[in-house]
This record gives structure tokens, sequence and C-alpha cells, in this order.
């Protein structure tokens, strides 16, 4: 979930002709959109027109990557129908009142894309602007690389996720690093050096590389430890292990059987697809790939994922880290506090003292959401504020707050930025929410129009 350095955005369509194009303003109001929500047999489907706006020019100082997006080609031939079983909100057993809610939050956080399936039924699709390219996942893409490393599995080019990342660069078959495997990958645990910022690794021309270079800071599997790096290195390790690029792979194996017939992916210059961000997808395509997972891998009754490989990614256990395979846990509720336990941590850690004592009136409150704590945390420091604790407890490898933790009932994709892709199974309920790179600074560093409390409007939203 980290925020890549500020850089202008770029892609190349796999779709020939695919418009990049920024069109007019007109604003949907919502409550046409509230009255297609209850007289419509289809799903409703909305658009708001956004201003006309370029993407942003690089900060000044900033580090601007030449990145190689996969090459233009024609579409892949879907051996999928391209379209959803349509149903009705209400009668798929969602809140009317709850979803409306939802739709009005989407469209004040500034969405671009927000997409329902409740029974394995498309109930909703909004777009918040005039549809264009597919939108950049962010990290949502790391949750669908652990979909490749599960599809070589099922293949046996890979023996198992324990399998030795040696296997496949011998070079690592020495020191400490001969015993990170590929699960270590998976599950931010290999120990590699973390970068804070991505500023390091987009300078770098050749990703997989940088990450094999990289120093150990902990011995493999003894500490939990957000890393972008490893999950680069996962590219890496499906090329090798399957003889194509990533983005190949993936639009073989899992696009095109799932009539995904439009994408995206950023490569450094080296010609390596990224593996912690770079996949670009339209929000009813990364509703398929939860309603696959949902459906324990099938789709139109065909096996494309073994169930095996969903539960194993997705499975949560506390003690590991704070995160599946690349996959991270939707609880039941969550609450979130700032202790003193915590606080002394940061002490000791030296973080600033002057963002401390702004802290001191937020310390041992309680708040039931993630959106109250990070209002209360932006209202106390300031969005620059939350931007240098953010940064420097993330260099002492500690946390910005206090989370208790409910039961776990689903599982996540979170990307930068607010992009999401969230399956409950339970429920059964896929929801997806996208958003473009915005035109101004102000709203990239606005945390509000990261829809932080999107996961709790989507479990709330079942009757």
């Amino acid at each position: 979930m980290n925020a890549p350095a500020t850089r202008r955005r770029a892609f190349s369509s796999t779709r020939l002709g695919a418009s990049n194009t920024r069109l007019g303003a007109a604003i949907m109001r919502l409550g046409a959109a509230v009255v297609l929500l209850a007289a419509c047999a289809a799903p409703p489907v909305a658009s708001r027109k956004t201003s006309p706006a370029e993407p942003p020019p690089p900060a000044q100082g900033a580090t601007v990557d030449a990145r190689v997006p996969t090459s233009t080609s024609p579409p892949l031939p879907s051996s999928a129908p391209s379209s959803l079983p349509q149903g009705d909100p209400a009668a798929e057993g969602l809140d009317p009142t709850r979803l409306a809610d939802l739709v009005a939050r989407a469209e004040a956080t500034s969405s671009d894309a927000l997409v329902i399936l409740r029974n394995g039924k498309l109930v909703g699709a909004w777009t918040f602007g005039e549809p264009r390219s597919p939108i950049e996942l962010m990290s949502v893409t790391k949750s669908i690389v652990s979909l490749a490393i599960g599809l070589l599995i099922d293949e046996g080019k890979i023996a198992s996720v324990d399998a030795p990342v040696h296997h496949f660069f011998p070079e690592w078959n020495q020191g400490q690093k001969k015993d990170i495997t590929v699960r270590h990958l998976l599950e931010h645990t290999s120990g590699l050096q973390h970068e804070p910022s991505t500023n390091v690794i987009y300078a770098s021309p050749d990703f997989v590389r940088q990450a094999l270079a990289a120093e150990l800071t902990h011995p493999p599997g003894t500490r939990w430890s957000y890393n972008n790096k490893a999950v680069n290195l996962l590219a890496g390790v499906v090329h090798v292990a399957s003889g194509e690029k990533l983005d190949d792979y993936l639009k073989r194996k899992l696009f095109l059987p799932l009539g995904i017939q439009e994408s995206s992916w950023e490569r450094d210059r080296a010609g390596n697809p990224h593996g912690m961000s770079g996949l670009g997808l339209h929000a009813v395509d990364l509703a398929r790939i939860g309603q696959l997972l949902l459906d324990g891998g099938v789709w139109n009754g065909k096996r494309v994922l073994s169930e095996g490989w969903i539960d194993t990614s997705t499975a949560w256990a506390r003690e590991r880290g704070e995160s599946g395979m690349l996959w991270w846990p939707v609880l039941d509720w969550m609450k979130f506090s700032i202790d003193g336990e915590l606080v002394a941590q940061w002490r000791k850690a030296k973080i600033d003292g002057a963002l401390l004592r702004k802290l001191i009136p937020l310390q041992d409150r309680t708040f039931d959401s993630r959106r109250a704590f990070e209002e209360a945390l932006s209202g106390a420091l300031g969005p620059e504020g939350v931007s240098a604790l953010q940064a420097s407890t993330s260099k002492a490898g500690l946390r910005t707050k206090k989370v208790q933790l409910g039961p776990t009932i689903g599982y996540a994709g979170d990307g930068w930025l607010g992009q999401f892709l969230v399956v409950l199974p339970a429920a059964k309920l896929v929801a997806v929410r996208q958003r473009r790179y915005p035109a101004s600074e102000a709203e990239v560093n606005d945390p509000d129009r990261r829809f932080p409390d999107f996961i709790e409007k989507v479990r709330a939203l079942p009757r």
C-alpha cells in the first residue's frame, strides 16, 4: 500500500485505440442515482463526468522513471462471455439505503469506479467520470501476483510455496539468502531490506536485479515487514518458472479464461513487469477476479485456479504477521487507538517530539472505525504531520496505531489512493472501488479521498 514516487502516469493498453482522453464535466445528481437503484431490475449504471484534467507533472526534484509499458497488441480472443449475470440489489438482499450511502460516499471521495457483485450477479456499476482506459490497481497488483504463483504451483512449475528462491536464482544459494522461500516473499517475511519510500525502487532500471542485490535486515521468516522489493522479485520468479513475463503469463492463464480483454501493466527499463504495483484493469474486470475467488477458482463451470491455493493464500494467522499471501484480512470489526505503550515505543525510537506532543489529546481514546481514527489523526497533525509520522514509524519498524481485531470474514486487495478489491465469501459479496491518480497534490494527500471506510460500508450492505 506504499505510495509511489510522484510521477507522470503513463500506460499502454493491450487494446488498440484505447483512449486516454479526459472528457468534459456533467455532474450526475445523486437523487437520480437513488431513483435508479430503486426502480431498475438491471444493475444501476451511473456516470458523473469530471472536469478536464491532465495527470500532474512530476514534482520538482522527484525521480521520473522511464517505464516500459507492456507492448500494445490486439485484445486476446475471449473464451468466456464478456457480460456478467445481472441482478437487482434489493432482490439480491442488499439494503437500498446503505447502498445509496455507499454510492454517495464513493462520489464524495472522488472515486472513478464502483462495482458490486452479490450472489454472482452484477447488482451495481458506477463510473464517476467518463469511462476510459484501465485504472492502475496500485498495490492491489500484489494480490494478483499471488494468483500467478498459485497457478504455477497448480501446473507443477513451482514445487510448492516453500520452494527456495535459489531454485530460480542460483546466486542466492549461499548465506542466509539460501533460506528465503517463495512463501517468505509472499508473506512479507523475507528479511530483505525494505525501502520506506518507493523513490529508490522507481529509480532502478531493473527491479528484479535490485531485489536480488538487497541486503538482509533480519533472518528470513522471523519478522513481518511490508516489502515492495520482495514482491518485485516474484515477477522474476514467475518469468523463470513459466518462461513468460508475469503480465503475459497472467493474460493467458487468468485474463483470457475470465473474458478480460483490456489491461495494462507497467514495466521497468529492463522489461520486467512491476510486481508491487503497475497492473491496470477496469473495475468490472477486477470484480470478475473477485468472483472467481469467491467461487473457489471455477469460472463458467471450468476450473481456472485451485480452491486449495485460494484458501491457503487468503488465510490469515495473526501470529504470522499482518497479511496473508499478499491479501489483507477483512475483519468483522476493528478498533483503533494510540496508547501509552505505543507512545513509549515512539519516544524510544526518537520520533519527533513535536509530533508526539500534538497527539496527547488522542492518547487512550478508542475509535470504532478507521475513518474516525484517521480524521482525528489528521486533525491533530495535519496531512504533512501524518505523512511525517508514517515515514518515521515505518523507518523504525513501528506501528502508527494500536488495532483491536474482530473475527475474519473475508479478504481484500488494498492499494494506494484507495484501490480496493473486497471478497466476503459468507455474504457472497464482491466489491471494487477504483480511483485514478488525481490532478492535484492536495487531492493526493487528502486521506479521506482514499475512502478509508469503504470496507466498513461494504460489510454493512447485506440486510
